[in-house]
């Protein structure tokens, strides 16, 4: 998140948050800020997706998807996910 504001400062462009391939993250909790940010000054939701756990039983994986992502539950549903 520092990363993207000190590079803002240096060249301003259209957004603020921009993710670049190789970025990390602390913890899930920054990752799903920053890319709730980058999905607000654009325009769409997130949402967490699926994830996986390791064979300690603790997750290793999470995914953070768009909130129109996957198919919807029901078939003649109002959901917003179109896959």
């Amino acid at each position: 998140m520092e990363q993207s504001i000190r590079k803002y400062t240096e060249k301003p462009t259209k957004s603020v948050i921009r993710p670049e391939l190789g970025l990390s993250f602390d913890s899930l909790g920054e990752a799903y800020s920053f890319y709730n940010l980058y999905s607000w000054e654009i325009g769409f939701g997130i949402r967490y997706g699926k994830s996986r756990l390791n064979a300690e039983r603790t997750k290793c994986m999470q995914e953070i998807v768009c909130g129109c992502s996957g198919k919807p539950e029901m078939e003649n549903s109002r959901s917003c996910r179109c896959e």
